[in-house]
């Protein structure tokens, strides 16, 4: 009976070590994708800065110099670009810490969240703020060459191309910190 004893140890510490270095695997895998997700918003956050800044010139060329629209347009463009930039630093700076995935994951867990959160309050400001510019942009536009509905159309359906394309990168990058945030508590559950 010591012996069958024994030997049932035995097999519950072979069971209990590959539990756990299933669980340090499972640990790690999902640590590392948490990265990569982290990562594609970093980058996404790079790209669309990188556009912003290309913006500031690019404005001054197409509105100012080819079209002849006032200073205070461009201005006021390169203001908002600027303003971007600025929002996409300041939202991603806890998510290019290197040391984020090597954290408490409940730290990293609120960072992703609370980055996630501004991410999608950022859209109480960009829109209006889209909006607000696009009709003053098409304000000076229509002065310089006259109004007529074909402008109108154009400016329209301009208007909502970029609203289309705005809400679409929103939506992803979205999914991407709930991918995120679901990887952690799926990490957590595990422990």
């Amino acid at each position: 009976m010591d012996y069958e004893l024994d030997e049932m140890r035995q097999q519950m510490a072979i069971l209990k070590d590959k539990l756990e270095s299933q669980t340090i695997v499972n640990d790690r895998f999902i640590r590392r994708s948490i990265k990569r997700s982290v990562g594609t918003i970093n980058r996404r956050y790079l790209v669309l800065g990188i556009i912003a800044f290309a913006m500031i010139p690019y404005g001054y060329w197409v509105f100012v110099m080819l079209n002849g629209l006032s200073v205070a347009l461009w201005l006021t463009m390169c203001v908002l670009m600027l303003t971007v930039v600025g929002f996409m630093y300041y939202n991603g700076r806890d998510l290019r810490d290197n040391d984020l995935m090597g954290g408490n994951l409940l730290d990293v867990k609120r960072k992703v969240t609370l980055a996630k959160k501004r991410d999608a309050n950022w859209l109480w400001f960009g829109i209006p703020a889209a909006m607000a510019w696009f009709g003053w942009f098409m304000y000076e536009e229509s002065q310089k060459i006259g109004f007529s509905q074909g402008i109108l159309i154009f400016f329209i359906f301009s208007m909502i191309a970029g609203l289309l394309v705005g809400l679409s990168v929103h939506f992803k990058t979205q999914r991407y910190y709930r991918d995120t945030i679901e990887q952690i508590e799926e990490l957590e559950n595990t422990k």
